[in-house]
C-alpha cells in the first residue's frame, strides 16, 4: 500500500546504526577565480625591458557589454563592421584591434581575423612608443594557423612567437616565458585585479604635473580598470591623498566630460567613477591626462 502524508509508513524505515560512522560534514568551498587577461599579460612583460605602460582589452567582455553573440571572423562582413563601430563608440577600448588592417589577407589566406582574438595587450616604453604586444587567441582557433601567418610575414605578425598549448602569440619585447623576472612578480601586480574588465591600463609611473597639486604622496604606479559603466583607479593601499587627487580631477573640465562622481577608499587606495563617455575616458587615460594619477615633475 502506498504511504501517504509526512508520517506515513515511518515504522518501516530501520533506525540508524549507533555504531555507524557519520558522514563527513559538508564544507563549502570556493573555486579559485580564473586570472583576468591583465593578470595573464603580466607574466609576458619582462622586468628588464623598458616597458612603462601595459594596456589590455578583453573583447569577450566587450561583446557581453554590447549584448551581442560571440563575433568571429566567420560572421558576415556587415555584422562585423557594426560590432566594431559600436565597440569604438560605446565602450572603453584601449586597442581597436591590431589585426584589423590585415583583415582581408588573414581571412583569405589563413581563415582567421581580429574577431578570433579573445584579448589583446600592448607594451609601451617611457616615450610612448609601442615595443611589444600579446594576443590571447580564441580557443576555437588553431594557433598553428597563426604561427604560419607569422612565418609568412603577414603584417604585424611577422616574427611573432606562438604558444600552441596556451593559445598565445607575442611580439616585440613581450616573451612567451619571461620566467620569474616579469611584471607578474613586480609590485604593480598587486594592483591588477582578477575582476572582469573590458580594459585595464597599467603604468609604472605617474602623470607629471607642476601646478595645483596640493599635498600629494609619491605615486610610483597605478592601474585603471574599465568595467561596464564604471572605472576604478587603483593607486595602492593606505593612501591619505585620495581626496586631494579627486579634487584635482573635479577641477579639470575635460575630465568631467568623460568621468562623473568619484568615491575614494583610502584604506585600499581605490577611486571609483561612473563613466559618462567610456570611449573618451579610455582616451584620456591612454593620453596620460588623468589628474588622479598626478605627481610632481
Amino acid at each position: 500500500m502506498a504511504c501517504l502524508g509526512l508520517t506515513g509508513c515511518a515504522g518501516s524505515i530501520p533506525p540508524p546504526d549507533a555504531n555507524q560512522v557519520p558522514p563527513p560534514a559538508q564544507v563549502e568551498t570556493v573555486a579559485d577565480a580564473d586570472p583576468s587577461p591583465a593578470q595573464l599579460a603580466l607574466a609576458h612583460v619582462p622586468a628588464d625591458a623598458d616597458v612603462a605602460v601595459l594596456t589590455v582589452t578583453d573583447y569577450e567582455r566587450v561583446e557581453l557589454q554590447l549584448g551581442v553573440d560571440e563575433i568571429t571572423s566567420k560572421a558576415p562582413a556587415g555584422e562585423r563592421r557594426a560590432f566594431w563601430r559600436r565597440a569604438e563608440a560605446d565602450t572603453a577600448l584601449l586597442s581597436p584591434g591590431m589585426l584589423r588592417p590585415a583583415d582581408q589577407r588573414l581571412r583569405r589566406d589563413f581563415s582567421f581575423g581580429q574577431e578570433d582574438v579573445s584579448w589583446e595587450a600592448h607594451l609601451f616604453d617611457s616615450s610612448g612608443e609601442e615595443i611589444g604586444w600579446i594576443l590571447g587567441l580564441d580557443l576555437l582557433l588553431d594557433p598553428r594557423v597563426v604561427r604560419r601567418a607569422a612565418q609568412e610575414g603577414v603584417a604585424v605578425l611577422e616574427g611573432a612567437e606562438v604558444d600552441v598549448e596556451r593559445s598565445l602569440a607575442v611580439g616585440g619585447v613581450a616573451e612567451l616565458d619571461a620566467g620569474g623576472d616579469s611584471w607578474a612578480q613586480a609590485p604593480v601586480a598587486d594592483l591588477v585585479s582578477d575582476d572582469p574588465a573590458i580594459a585595464t591600463y597599467v603604468e609604472q609611473g605617474c602623470v607629471e604635473a607642476t601646478e595645483g597639486l596640493g599635498s600629494l604622496d609619491p605615486l610610483e604606479r597605478y592601474v585603471v580598470d574599465f568595467a561596464g559603466g564604471l572605472a576604478t583607479a587603483r593607486l595602492g593601499a593606505a593612501r591619505q591623498d585620495l581626496f586631494t587627487r579627486m579634487r584635482l580631477a573635479a577641477d579639470d573640465a575635460g575630465f568631467g566630460d568623460a568621468f562623473d562622481g568619484g568615491v575614494a577608499d583610502p584604506r585600499t587606495g581605490r577611486i571609483g567613477y561612473r563613466l559618462v563617455d567610456p570611449a573618451a575616458a579610455a582616451d584620456l587615460v591612454e593620453r596620460r591626462r588623468a589628474p588622479f594619477a598626478a605627481c610632481t615633475a
